[in-house]
């Protein structure tokens, strides 16, 4: 398993613009678009600040915690990672817990057969830790993939959570999913706030991403204030703010609807 304290997915030319060429090649579009605005706020990794304070600041909204059972109560780049009890009471608060490796791997760089091996035992892990099946909903560690692997998850998990800025709508990669990196950066912040008035005009899917929430985060990580200001701004604008299953559903919804004529 790569040491996620020091590994990074490679900034060479090449290997940068083959993961942009892959992001940018629809496999499985959506197909689903959403009346109205929806945001879903999402934590990768599962840092204990994110367990706690951004469990209380999302509140009754409910977050969707992305988790890579391999770094289960170790130390990462966010400060300490949450225990398989951290995890348990998150499932039993109404969190959704979703699929996000076992080993925290970049899989631009394994075979279709290792990441679905990865994958199959973080399924599983995270079913003895909640009791139940976890979300069908998985996000790539550290974004990385490849065309193949989009392709072989197309029929392996409901939506897969890319890190590449965008609205989400009918044309989006069900498999590609765009959202919005929260870092102590404010342009980062700004284009997110952004993307949210827009949804708030004319309709979409938002998803943000972090990892832990502190007075002083990592270089991964969002202050208290930040999050809670994003929250307030969206509410305001009047957004649905969903975990990333119950946004899925909605839509599926909507869509068994407007076939029906309901």
């Amino acid at each position: 398993m790569p040491d996620t304290d020091v590994y990074q997915p490679s900034r060479g030319l090449l290997q940068r613009v083959a993961r942009r060429w892959a992001a940018g090649r629809a496999v499985a579009p959506l197909g689903l678009e959403t009346r109205g605005f929806v945001l879903s706020v999402c934590f990768d990794d599962a840092p204990v600040s994110a367990v706690t304070q951004g469990a209380e600041i999302v509140g009754d909204a409910r977050a969707t915690y992305y988790i890579a059972t391999g770094l289960l109560g170790g130390d990462g780049v966010s400060g300490r990672v949450a225990d398989a009890a951290d995890i348990r009471r998150l499932a039993e608060a109404g969190h959704e817990v979703a699929l996000h490796g076992h080993g925290h791997e970049d899989m631009s760089r394994m075979s279709a057969a290792d990441v679905l091996k990865d994958i199959a035992r973080n399924r599983e892990e995270l079913s003895q830790i909640i009791g139940k099946e976890p979300a069908g909903h998985f996000a790539y560690p550290f974004g990385a993939t490849s065309l193949a692997i989009k392709k072989t998850l197309a029929d392996k998990v409901l939506t897969a959570r890319g890190v590449l800025p965008g609205i989400n709508g009918k044309q989006s990669d069900r498999v590609q999913l765009a959202a919005f990196d929260l870092r102590p950066d404010a342009a980062r912040i700004a284009r997110a706030e952004a993307a949210m008035g827009r949804a708030a005009k004319a309709g979409g899917w938002v998803i943000l991403f972090t990892h832990d929430v502190a007075a002083e985060p990592s270089d991964y990580g969002v202050t208290p204030e930040v999050l809670a200001g994003l929250l307030g701004r969206a509410r305001a604008l009047g957004a649905e703010i969903l975990p990333v299953g119950a946004a899925w559903e909605r839509m599926l919804t909507e869509r068994a609807g407007v076939r029906t004529g309901v």
